[in-house]
């Protein structure tokens, strides 16, 4: 499971760089569709949920639950061990 962000929602505030525990979001560098420039997901990973299947029992959702906007959610498919 990984961390996706929905580019039309984001607005660039940077909330999941700063309450990512483990610094998998870093600030972003362009200037996004929209004209904001939204952090990027840079170390997937590290996250204490990319090996886990579902997103039940999440052990943790910080950047999730802080998002303003709702741009982030959980792809079920990445990060996956079989």
């Amino acid at each position: 499971m990984q961390v996706k962000a929905n580019r039309k929602f984001c607005k660039g505030c940077n909330i999941c760089v700063l309450v990512c525990p483990t610094r998998v979001f870093e600030e972003g560098k362009e200037i996004g569709e929209r004209g904001y420039i939204a952090p990027v997901i840079a170390h997937p990973e590290k996250c204490p949920n990319y090996k886990r299947k579902t997103k039940k029992n999440a052990v943790c959702e910080m950047c999730v639950l802080s998002c303003p906007d709702q741009a982030l959610d959980w792809d079920e498919e990445a990060g996956a061990e079989g």
